[in-house]
């Protein structure tokens, strides 16, 4: 409201000042002529003093009043934008105030968030294999294990008894935090399937875990939601070197006496409701030897963009690094891994989590 009235009060003052000129502008014209000699002599007789401080008829002379009144506008203007600037300055010190004050309520936000998220963090990576359990399990493995946020939706599981050592690898919907929440469901299912139900097949457990899953998330029929998660696992014989695997839409690579071969996943999720599928996954065996290693993944590294064409490092680029390191040591083989994807990335968006696992044999 005070700046519409300094608005209308400054037009009004523009307004009277063009009708001064242009008046000022008529009468000079009109009268030019008469008043030159008037004005000439009466100039001319005039002393110093007259100038300044005579007569209030020769003031006139000097100063005529439209011209003081000129001067009275442009006081009256100069005074109107000191008053403007002064508001400004006080409406702009305010905002910038209020501006800080959300600023700082923002970034306490922002803070316990990422609080939170750490925490989860803490709570995710205890359901993780400890390293003993890992090394219990295989004497030589890997596991490349970089989420994309601070949480990932991706997750690793290991478990071995005296004879068979369990290993795998899920991808879960989504990254970071729903990720994570899918993960520590899938967890749970995973660990109720072969430790209390007793299951032992790899698509058995697979389908255990996809009913878990459903049940946890009140997925039972279609139109609800699509989250699930897709499984590579692995059983292995610790006896007599044999490989079980059983995947849900994702593959298993491995090298038998040097030669690459992949084994496909069923097509079909975990925990999303699926008419068309019929049945548990499919368990496929391998018979290994020593020096045979197979390989577990999740597709965040095969979506990523990179290189010096920034395109997908796609399953070629993996099978290429695979075939490259596989006959190297385990150690060797996860710092490859590692600085391929670091290299193949570099200054690019991690487009998702990534999880991979090496076992030789």
């Amino acid at each position: 409201m005070k700046h519409f009235l300094l608005k209308i009060a400054f037009l009004f003052m523009l307004f009277q000042y063009s009708n001064v000129l242009l008046a000022q502008h008529n009468h000079d014209h009109s009268h030019a002529y008469e008043h030159e000699e008037d004005l000439s002599n009466k100039v001319e007789h005039l002393s110093f003093k007259d100038t300044f401080l005579g007569s209030e008829e020769n003031y006139q002379v000097c100063y005529p009043k439209d011209h003081r009144n000129f001067f009275y506008m442009i006081f009256l203007l100069i005074l109107l934008v000191a008053i403007l600037a002064i508001f400004t300055f006080i409406n702009v010190r305010k905002n910038n105030k209020l501006l800080a004050i959300q600023n700082k309520i923002i970034e306490e936000k922002n803070k316990d968030l990422v609080d939170s998220i750490k925490y989860s963090l803490q709570i995710q990576r205890s359901i993780l294999p400890k390293a003993t359990t890992v090394n219990n399990s295989f004497e030589n493995i890997f596991i490349f294990y970089c989420p994309k946020d601070i949480v990932s939706g991706d997750f690793y599981w290991v478990f071995s008894d005296e004879r068979y050592a369990y290993v795998a690898v899920v991808d879960c919907t989504g990254h970071g935090v729903p990720g994570a929440f899918l993960s520590l469901i899938g967890n749970n299912a995973i660990n109720k399937a072969i430790k209390e139900d007793g299951e032992t097949d790899p698509g058995a457990i697979l389908d255990r875990m996809n009913y878990y899953v459903k049940e946890t998330l009140n997925q039972q029929s279609e139109g609800e939601l699509k989250d699930g998660m897709e499984v590579s696992l692995c059983k292995f014989d610790k006896i007599d070197n044999t490989l079980y695997f059983a995947g849900a839409n994702l593959s298993m690579v491995y090298f038998k006496e040097g030669e690459l071969n992949i084994v496909k996943g069923s097509k079909c999720t975990v925990g999303s409701v699926q008419p068309h599928v019929k049945g548990a996954p499919t368990t496929h065996t391998i018979q290994l030897s020593k020096g045979d290693s197979f390989y577990l993944y999740t597709d965040g590294i095969i979506d990523q963009f990179g290189g010096e064409s920034s395109k997908k490092f796609k399953i070629t680029g993996l099978k290429n690094l695979l075939t490259s390191i596989h006959r190297k040591d385990i150690a060797s083989q996860q710092k490859e891994v590692i600085h391929a994807f670091e290299t193949w990335k570099k200054n690019q968006e991690q487009l998702d989590d990534v999880c991979i696992i090496g076992v030789k044999i």
